[in-house]
């Protein structure tokens, strides 16, 4: 849906290319601020819902009902504020897609890196989303693609028989 996606090893790391998907300003749909536990300081809205909060701790502490979560008119909700030692953090949740939290999102960063870099005035952009298991990513805004760079890690292995 997205075009062609590409992946790229750099040394150690992995950098992925996406298309960017700038967010828009909007009304906090009723019910987010029961769902999130916490009243954003603002919302924005691309393919996903983002509750922009004033700081990491905010970011960190939320305990959302994913239950309420699941029935925001969003395909996800990310969470963010600026960061202590990174341009920003960010959580990512989406119970309606079956995902309560994941982890460490590149396509979240597709609307993230847009945003704050436009706020922070430049292109290259250090992030971490603060799940339990957390991802440290260097971001890109490059106008229309959002290039992300971060390290993986194998978590299984298979083979297809055809």
């Amino acid at each position: 849906r997205s075009g062609e996606l590409t992946v790229r090893r750099e040394g150690e790391y992995l950098s992925m290319d996406f298309p960017a998907r700038p967010p828009t300003p909007c009304e906090p749909p009723g019910g987010l601020t029961e769902a999130l536990g916490a009243a954003p300081a603002e919302v924005w809205r691309s393919r996903d819902l983002m509750a922009l909060f004033d700081a990491e701790e905010q970011i960190r502490a939320l305990r959302p009902n994913m239950d309420r979560l699941a029935r925001i008119d969003a395909f996800a909700v990310i969470v963010t504020a600026p960061g202590r030692e990174a341009d920003f953090v960010s959580r990512f949740f989406a119970p309606r897609g079956g995902i309560a939290e994941d982890p460490v999102t590149g396509s979240a960063h597709s609307t993230l890196v847009p945003y704050w870099s436009r706020r922070l005035g430049k292109t290259s952009l250090h992030a971490l989303q603060v799940s339990a298991r957390g991802g440290e990513l260097w971001c890109e805004d490059r106008g229309g693609r959002v290039t992300i760079r971060g390290q993986a890690v194998p978590f299984m292995e298979g083979a297809v028989i055809i």
